[in-house]
């Protein structure tokens, strides 16, 4: 059991009533599964809402401050990214709390666009004005956060290989490629990045038979993709002379590291040096391999 001495006093935890999430797609209620949303469509919004009121005599009482010259401001931001580390995040809405008008109505608007493997909606109290009776150990600074709460919400099945995103490409691209089924986003150069973060698969919106075949899991479709993006990452990974990188610089989450066992499952006991000249010489054998990795992990094989 950890304790956490917090350097100046908050509020007791019932001075804030936050009323659950509701999210809602086309004005249905979307259902959660154990944080998870079943069927997300990237190209669709979501809406969510939740009624918030805090008893600002309450916090000032707990806080030592004055009930009627505290200012508070509740914020929620929205994150998106990855488990391990939010790709993105922004504040979506405020509201300023005080004496008077202590409850409010949180809404939001979320494009489906923007959303990668899961999203996240945190709400926070900070203080914006303590006023000019405070204790010695009364929240006195700006932006002091006093309370906090997150609601998460994955979109796509745990253990996934790739964060994928649905975007036009004739926006992204707009010079050309615009007919192009795919896109992978990385670096052969951040090998020692976080692959969760570092590596996403973009999906284009604007060739709508794919995207739906991707959504609905086809698994000749997934695997055909599946493959020519693993053979992409290998083939560029064992052509530079530092990989596979030392263990030292390399989390197990690293993009080195996910391409070091996909080797390893392919090429079972051989050096990055000897899949490198197979690839050179034998490129069908090679892609063969990797072609095998996937079998029975889409479907019902």
């Amino acid at each position: 059991m950890t304790a956490i001495a917090y350097p100046f006093l908050r509020p007791g935890p019932d001075r804030i009533s936050a009323g659950p999430w509701l999210v809602t797609r086309d004005g249905e209620p979307c259902v959660f599964a154990d944080g998870h949303l079943d069927h997300f469509d990237y190209s669709t919004n979501l809406e969510a809402v939740r009624h918030f009121k805090v008893d600002v005599e309450g916090v000032a009482a707990d806080t030592g401050l004055k009930a009627d010259e505290i200012r508070l401001l509740c914020v929620v931001t929205f994150g998106t990214g990855g488990r391990r580390l939010q790709r993105a995040r922004r504040i979506v809405t405020r509201e300023v709390i005080q004496a008077g008008r202590e409850a409010a109505v949180l809404a939001l608007a979320i494009d489906g666009r923007e959303v990668s493997e899961l999203f996240v909606l945190t709400t926070e109290i900070i203080l914006l004005s303590s006023g000019t009776v405070r204790r010695r150990v009364s929240p006195v600074t700006t932006g002091a956060r006093l309370w906090r709460d997150e609601f998460r919400a994955a979109v796509e099945p745990l253990g996934a290989r790739f964060p994928m995103e649905a975007v036009s490409f004739a926006t992204v691209f707009p010079t050309g490629h615009g007919d192009a089924l795919w896109y992978l986003d990385w670096s052969p150069q951040t090998l020692h990045h976080d692959f969760a973060t570092s590596v996403r698969l973009l999906i284009n919106l604007d060739r709508p038979a794919f995207v739906e075949a991707v959504q609905q899991a086809d698994e000749v479709t997934l695997r055909m993709l599946m493959c020519s993006v693993t053979t992409q990452m290998v083939r560029s990974a064992i052509d530079l002379d530092h990989f596979p990188l030392d263990q030292a610089e390399a989390s197990p989450s690293s993009v080195s590291a996910v391409i070091e066992a996909w080797v390893e499952q392919a090429f079972p006991g051989q050096s990055a040096e000897a899949v490198r000249t197979l690839a050179q010489h034998d490129p069908s054998r090679f892609e063969l391999a990797i072609g095998s990795l996937f079998a029975g992990e889409f479907g019902n094989e």
